[in-house]
């Protein structure tokens, strides 16, 4: 009776063993899913990657003491995993709303397995402010806005 208590033992282990090395050997991680609307899958030097726009939390201004004056944008935020990593920074000016726009994108393979954990970042963009004339610019980093003022005409005297 002992020994057949000690073979159904082994059994019920060997079973739980089983189960446990089966369950995550099926694939329990699952690439994580990336919404449509914030990414474009596409070719580029023979392999895929996805692209998107960085999230950014918070931006802030910086007057460098020059003449001419110089502005640098300092963007904060995060990445959503850590295959992701900064692709471009782009900057336009409107000179009717005296408005500057920064897009800031972001690119990560397609197939490939990542951390799924945040990564926070920092990037400095100049802003080409020479030539403008004094007055209050605004600034969009990917949707968060602040403003600046050149409290003189940017052009050096000569």
């Amino acid at each position: 009776m002992k020994n057949n208590n000690t073979f159904i033992g082994i059994i019920v282990l060997i079973t739980i063993v089983l189960v446990t090395i089966a369950t995550f050997s099926l694939g329990c991680a699952e690439p994580p899913v990336i919404p449509e609307n914030e990414s474009v899958p596409m070719e580029e030097n023979n392999s895929e990657y996805i692209y998107g726009d960085a999230t950014v939390e918070s931006i802030q201004i910086l007057t460098l003491e020059s003449f001419p004056v110089q502005i640098r944008v300092v963007a904060s935020g995060y990445l959503p995993d850590g295959c992701t990593s900064i692709d471009e920074k782009t900057v336009s000016y409107d000179e009717e709303t005296k408005s500057f726009t920064v897009h800031i994108t972001t690119r990560r393979p397609a197939d490939k397995m990542c951390t799924e954990a945040l990564v926070p970042f920092e990037e400095t963009i100049a802003l080409d402010v020479y030539g403008l004339e004094k007055g209050s610019y605004t600034v969009d980093v990917n949707g968060i806005n602040e403003e600046f003022e050149l409290q003189v005409d940017n052009i050096p005297q000569e």
